[in-house]
């Protein structure tokens, strides 16, 4: 199908682009890819157009919520790794300039790289925790347990925001790197989610969470079939 970036054509590949993300210097733009067979692989395209470039051309295994280093040399994706029992995610990083792909400890999914570069914010596969890797101790930590959904780093990465769309209390909160209490944000009772993947959370430039909303209408309709 055809798409755009930035309001410019760009091509015609059989793709369904997801969750973009600019480059740290705002030259390139970084895609989630669903090609033809339903595959989930990683594009770097220029932010003036062109054709996306995949990241791991002959990668066979899956490349998913890709991200950037803060430095843009890097990238950051989930990745399967088949194990005895069952699924089990992995966070690879992929080095642009060496094309080496080292793999992060932890069954995780979700990564995000803090500002400093430090440290990665991700979920639990087993149960949404949210849970954060140092990259110095080479270790992971829990900060908040229970169902959390897209962890966000603010601009100064004293906090970590995170969407909680389940249940009766769904809200946005944000809790500090190094641990605390929750802090509700944004009450999003009654809010209708919607998105590729049934909702989504960011920030803007002023760590303001920003959600897809639907505002739509549902109808129900009766119709009377003539009979003979």
């Amino acid at each position: 199908r055809d798409w755009s970036v930035t309001g410019v054509q760009t091509c015609a590949l059989p793709i369904y682009p997801t969750q973009p993300r600019w480059s740290p210097d705002g030259t390139q733009i970084l895609l989630s890819v669903l090609d033809e067979k339903n595959h989930p692989k990683s594009y770097i395209i220029s932010a003036h157009g062109g054709t996306p470039q995949p990241i791991l051309p002959e990668d066979k295994d899956p490349q998913m919520d890709p991200n950037w280093s803060p430095d843009g040399r890097k990238v950051m994706f989930d990745s399967d790794n088949p194990q005895d029992f069952g699924p089990h995610l992995v966070i690879r990083i992929l080095d642009l300039t060496t094309r080496r792909v080292a793999t992060l400890p932890g069954n995780v999914w979700s990564p995000r790289w803090s500002p400093d570069g430090r440290f990665v914010a991700a979920l639990s596969v087993d149960d949404l925790s949210l849970t954060v890797f140092d990259f110095e101790t080479q270790r992971w930590s829990t900060l908040q347990k229970g169902r959390n959904g897209y962890p966000t780093w603010s601009r100064d990465g004293r906090f970590i925001y995170f969407l909680r769309p389940w249940g009766n209390d769904p809200g946005v909160f944000r809790i500090r790197r190094s641990g605390g209490d929750a802090e509700r944000i944004v009450d999003l009772k009654g809010f209708r989610f919607t998105g590729t993947y049934a909702f989504w959370m960011g920030l803007d430039l002023d760590d303001t969470p920003m959600l897809l909303r639907d505002v739509g209408t549902d109808d129900i309709y009766s119709l009377a079939l003539e009979q003979k």
